[in-house]
């Protein structure tokens, strides 16, 4: 093949592949997550983890 006839099909892959690489990532910025139990859960030991570390810093200093 002569780069003559090469250079549109390369471009062409090109466009294609940026394009779908944009399509992925617009779904995956629209996309919502299922709400998960666990992680509220984990989200809520780690708040009262923090907590508890608060309160042995303020008996510690007192």
């Amino acid at each position: 093949m002569t780069a003559r006839r090469l250079y549109p099909i390369l471009w062409t892959v090109a466009f294609l592949l940026s394009a779908y690489g944009a399509y992925r990532l617009v779904r995956s910025l629209l996309e919502t997550e299922a709400p998960d139990p666990t992680r509220e859960r984990i989200r809520a030991l780690i708040g009262e983890a923090d907590q508890l570390l608060k309160t042995l810093d303020e008996q510690r200093r007192s």
